[in-house]
């Protein structure tokens, strides 16, 4: 089974990123792919987020087609009538439209390997160990005139940590839900799963935010099931292809194209997705 992976298209950046999206749809094309899985960050905006999957679908791509959201999907207004939550189950009716199943709502079978997955979140248990912040600060999402924009778009109404565990709870059901029935296990995040695949620089205010790329409950669950061989994730725009102790992690994001890439679209797009076989 041959499985490719992008994440982080954000198409509301930059003209570049609305732009490669039919190139992506090429290299998926060419990849001659059994699943793709898209690991969240399309864009917040609803409308563009229908269009975006309408590519795809018009693009009648013979692959599984996988998703998870991720946190700038889940993004609000303050104008807006709904809360994260409730995007989640907007966003879900959009991908079923288009031919794409989202995973935040429930497992997926591809012969005899099982699909898991969540949008994740964070409990600040990836801080950095060379400041003490407390869990206050890291709540304010501020620091040094930079904000981390969840602090105005993601709605929830539990606190960080509380969302962080209910998702790591949810991905545990699924996995639970799949030992029986499949001969190995792919988690789906958004959100990072492992330390490891974190960059930190010693300095601020980059480290504080690195609070903020996901929780280690996520990796904790997935190393304590022998099934699980694989977790692909996006959320931190640095490419990742490692192995973590018995699991292989992967992110595969397109990113910010604020500086065009020196290469053609059709050529980032290829690079950036990222095939492997089972």
């Amino acid at each position: 089974m041959k499985i490719g992976l992008i994440s982080d298209l954000h198409t509301d950046a930059t003209e570049a990123n609305k732009a490669i999206v039919p190139f992506l749809i090429n290299a998926i094309k060419a990849a001659d792919l059994d699943v793709f899985v898209l690991a969240g960050d399309i864009t917040p905006k609803l409308s563009e987020f229908y269009e975006i999957l309408s590519e795809f679908s018009k693009a009648e791509l013979a692959c599984h087609k996988l998703f998870v959201p991720g946190n700038h999907d889940i993004w609000v207004t303050k104008d807006a009538n709904m809360t994260s939550e409730q995007k989640c189950g907007v966003i879900s009716e959009i991908c079923q439209d288009h031919g794409f199943y989202s995973l935040n709502d429930a497992p997926y079978i591809v012969e005899d390997i099982g699909f898991c997955g969540t949008i994740g979140w964070y409990d600040y248990s990836f801080a950095s160990d060379r400041y003490d912040f407390s869990a206050e600060q890291y709540a304010d999402k501020q620091l040094m005139g930079s904000v981390w924009s969840d602090k105005f778009y993601a709605k929830w109404e539990d606190t960080d940590e509380n969302i962080a565990h209910r998702f790591e709870a949810n991905l545990e059901k699924q996995i639970t839900s799949l030992k029986n029935k499949v001969k190995r296990i792919i988690a789906i995040t958004h959100h990072v799963p492992y330390r490891e695949c974190i960059q930190y620089r010693g300095e601020l205010p980059w480290d504080y935010f690195s609070a903020f790329m996901g929780s280690e409950g996520l990796g904790t669950i997935c190393q304590r099931e022998p099934l699980v061989t694989h977790v692909l994730f996006g959320h931190t725009h640095q490419a990742v292809n490692q192995q973590v102790r018995n699991v292989k992690a992967i992110c595969a994001p397109i990113g910010y194209l604020y500086t065009h890439p020196t290469e053609s679209l059709q050529t980032y797009a290829e690079k950036s997705l990222t095939c492997f076989n089972i």
